[in-house]
């Protein structure tokens, strides 16, 4: 578990540096530059972990992109510490195939890959506002022999 776990994270944190990371300061602004993409700031996004905001995640730097029928949301991370990923389809309604928070130093997700299902989570739309919703599990990186830590989150971003 531990290992399908660390591996959907590090996919999560790849998707999360190209997104979050770009140095495309142009993504405020809708596009279709590459087809069917279009890409915004994730302006209003508000992230919460277990109750209360996920504190030291740059709002500022969460991104949204739809293209070939994805959905992704991603934030840079500050020093290596918390940072969001979310891939959903982008259909009616939408369905979320990873989320990855970084909260605390500890790495959880959500994952509906390939046979593989870890935590939960459910997408409600409000025009161009998506709130996501669940638990997402994972383990204390300091001491992964703690046991599966799990929390609820919820996660709403404007994405264009």
């Amino acid at each position: 578990m531990n290992r399908v776990v660390a591996g959907a994270l590090g996919l999560l944190a790849g998707a999360a540096l190209m997104v979050g990371c770009s140095d495309d300061k142009e993504a405020s602004t809708p596009t279709a530059a590459a087809g069917d993409t279009q890409a915004s700031a994730a302006g209003g996004t508000e992230v919460k972990v277990d109750g209360g905001d996920l504190a030291g995640l740059d709002k500022n730097s969460v991104t949204c992109v739809k293209q070939a029928g994805k959905i992704t949301d991603a934030s840079g991370a500050i020093n290596g510490q918390q940072g969001l990923g979310v891939v959903m389809s982008d259909a009616e309604p939408p369905v979320v195939e990873s989320l990855g928070i970084v909260v605390d130093g500890n790495a959880l997700a959500v994952s509906n890959m390939m046979g593989v299902k870890s935590g939960s989570a459910e997408v409600k739309v409000d025009g161009d506002t998506y709130t996501i919703t669940g638990e997402a599990t994972g383990a204390d990186i300091k001491n992964p022999m703690a046991g599966v830590i799990t929390k609820p989150f919820t996660i709403t971003v404007t994405c264009k």
